[in-house]
């Protein structure tokens, strides 16, 4: 049977289950992909809520893998939503494939969300005995449900018992029940895998810096990139690196678990005291560079850029006058040093395993594990050490065998009473993205905000797909009878813009403040107030009167997930939240009829990576505000009114608290990527109309 034929008869099957309800465009897209898979295609899918693009996703691949054996990777964004593949969509795709042999499956997500059986075994016990018994992933989302404790216990035990970056592997004597390592091991062979955009991208850095010898997925045929709206951001995080005190802390504990691990080795050498000198030795170093690092920042006292690529970034007026001359050497010499001396390590410590590995000197299975671990946790030394030599060279032309980094910045962060950072950001990621994914394997993008304008342009140039197929799918959703749309009245609000120039925050907060309070009394609660700033976020917060019963919750710094959990739960209650929430929150119901966004979310570049970044698309003769700024800002506009539909039988109302979308040219921009829905100036009018007040 063909791919196509086997994705027609699984959805003519979905049919026949009661509750479900066609959609012709779900269908649609599991074809397209179906033909992408099968000839090696790249697309680009606007896929919106309620279109159903899991099942999308999972009929497809699991079509190419019973038809053509065809390995595809599916990565998403969040965890939670891996989960929600592999718990909820994939037994439902793999159910309406009858009378095929289902293919191999495996969810796979970052090391450090498993928990670690050894860590548990010394530091919790019966937490261990309890995951081994009754989880199936091991990982921390199975922990908090299993697990009975409570408020700071229960995240203080999860940090004692999870997964380390780098682990000894296979001389750990829990190796072969390690939830991870099983999974990795299944993830290699599997015909469909399970995961996260960051394991993606380790995966493709791992196979780039060791030359494909090493890999977490295997080799495989299509990726299926979810959520891929929030791609840059993963590539962002992958490809930063830092060098500051915890990060050397870090590489000391790393030091010492690979000495601990390879003892045993050194010892029926009768090479122990050399061995663990030379761990000694090199932790000395990584101490010493430490007090030089905090010494320099303490004494400096500021701020700034080091180093930018290319020429005409680091030319830039603005990159100029943030620039540190007087601090470029001392803390260049610092990273070499400690690139020099990881290097040495590691060379060393693979000079002493040969030595060791003389006739007779180890056993088998001693010499199979010393021989795992350290090539395990020599790629991690390598890499930092490579990350090191970098810092102030952010195109390493020399190694050909590199991920290319183009435009990038290199700054410092030594503000009093903040650690210590260096750190390297990459600014154009569409050339690191296209050696790392786009040229090794074709990709599918999806996501239900994956377009702008009509178009893919925005998408494709940030990230450097070039997609041949491009299709932006219509919505499910009946925006006009399901949602309306309120702005104030001109003159309401001060432009907040004008307003901080002028000294006359204060107003607008005020003015913000009475305004949300008049629209969470009229909706009764059930409002998620989307903030752009934690200051201005905190400053309406304290200005706010409402009664008791219309409680309002705020994110912290910590516990964003369990804010967000409480605000699902409590239905009168409202949620005053930041930027993790204006994209992958869902909160289905009446719990949330009405989704604030009090300020357009513009990037204001006053940070290191800002700056450059506007001066790096200056110098390419772009207009900053019209390629960045705009786009950026309407795409987070888009995600965030976008978590106020998620079902069918949701209602609600979107407001808009910034004046500048009724004022500014770009408002109509801004406007036109929303969903269609009627505008009101009068609350009680777009009110009444959804029906709001009547719970």
């Amino acid at each position: 049977m063909t791919a196509q034929s086997l994705v027609d008869g699984a959805f003519e099957r979905l049919l026949q289950r009661d509750g479900f309800v066609e959609r012709p465009d779900q269908r649609q897209l599991a074809l397209l992909l179906a033909d992408c898979i099968q000839a090696g295609e790249t697309g680009a899918f606007e896929a919106p809520t309620g279109l159903g693009k899991s099942l999308a996703a999972l009929i497809p691949a699991i079509a190419c893998a019973i038809a053509d054996e065809k390995r595809t990777v599916i990565a998403t964004y969040t965890n939670v939503l891996a989960e929600q593949y592999w718990r909820k969509d994939l037994p439902l795709a793999l159910e309406l494939f009858e009378g095929t042999e289902p293919p191999s499956c495996q969810f796979l997500i970052g090391r450090q969300r498993y928990a670690c059986l050894a860590a548990a075994a010394q530091h919790a016990p019966p937490v261990g005995r309890l995951l081994l018994d009754r989880a199936t992933l091991g990982i921390e989302s199975e922990y908090r449900q299993l697990v009975d404790l409570q408020g700071r216990e229960i995240s203080r035990t999860w940090a004692s018992i999870a997964a380390p970056p780098v682990c000894p592997a296979r001389l750990c004597d829990r190796y072969d029940d390690c939830f991870y390592y099983r999974a990795r091991r299944a993830a290699e062979r599997a015909s469909i895998v399970i995961t996260n955009h960051s394991v993606v991208l380790q995966d493709a850095l791992l196979k780039r810096t060791t030359n494909g010898a090493m890999a977490i997925l295997g080799k495989y045929d299509y990726l299926v990139v979810d959520e891929a709206h929030d791609l840059p951001e993963a590539a962002m995080n992958a490809l930063e690196f830092e060098l500051n005190e915890s990060k050397l802390a870090a590489l000391a504990g790393l030091a010492g678990r690979l000495e601990q691990s390879l003892a045993p080795a050194a010892d029926a050498a009768n090479d122990l005291k050399a061995w663990l000198d030379l761990g000694a030795r090199y932790r000395d170093h990584l101490e010493a560079a430490q007090r030089r690092l905090a010494v320099f920042a303490h004494d400096l006292g500021r701020s700034g850029i080091l180093a930018a690529t290319p020429d005409t970034v680091f030319a830039h007026p603005r990159v100029r006058a943030a620039y540190l001359p007087e601090a470029v050497k001392p803390l260049e010499e610092i990273a070499l040093e400690v690139a020099d001396r990881t290097s040495e390590f590691v060379a060393q410590s693979r000079a002493a395993l040969v030595r060791w590995k003389d006739p007779g000197n180890l056993a088998a299975k001693t010499e199979a594990g010393a021989t795992d671990a350290l090539r395990t946790y020599a790629a991690y030394l390598d890499e930092y050490a490579w990350g090191c030599r970098t810092l102030f060279q952010t195109d390493p032309e020399h190694d050909p065998d590199a991920v290319p980094l183009g435009a990038g910045v290199t700054y410092l962060s030594a503000d009093p009473g903040r650690p210590v950072n260096v750190r390297r950001d990459v600014i154009d990621l569409a050339g690191p993205l296209e050696s790392l994914l786009w040229s090794q394997t074709p990709a599918a993008c999806l996501s239900a905000t994956l377009a702008l304008d009509g178009g893919f342009d925005y998408f494709t140039h940030v990230t450097g797909v070039n997609p041949r197929f491009r299709e932006i799918l219509p919505s499910p959703f009946d925006f006009q009878s399901q949602s309306a749309l309120f702005m104030p009245s001109r003159g309401a609000i001060p432009d907040p813009s004008e307003a901080r120039q002028s000294g006359r925050e204060f107003a607008y907060f005020d003015a913000i403040a009475q305004e949300l309070g008049r629209i969470i009394r009229a909706v009764e609660g059930r409002t998620l107030a989307l903030f752009h700033s934690r200051r201005e976020m905190e400053e309406v917060h304290r200005r706010i009167v409402l009664p008791p019963d219309l409680p309002v919750l705020m994110q912290r710094a910590y516990g964003a997930a369990s804010v967000g959990d409480r605000f699902r739960s409590e239905v009168r209650a409202s949620l005053f939240a930041l930027r993790s929430y204006w994209t992958g929150f869902d909160a289905p119901g009446e719990t949330l009829s009405c989704v604030v966004l009090v300020r357009v979310p513009f990037e204001v570049p006053v940070d290191p990576p800002q700056i450059a970044r506007m001066a790096w698309l200056e110098g390419l003769g772009r207009d900053a505000f019209a390629s960045h700024t705009l786009p950026k800002a309407k795409m987070l506009m888009r995600q965030g009114a976008g978590r106020l539909i998620r079902r069918s039988e949701d209602s609600g109302l979107i407001a808009i608290l910034d004046p500048r979308v009724q004022t500014k040219r770009y408002g109509d921009e801004i406007l036109a990527n929303l969903p269609p829905m009627r505008a009101y100036d009068d609350l009680d009018s777009a009110v009444g109309r959804l029906g709001l007040a009547s719970v």
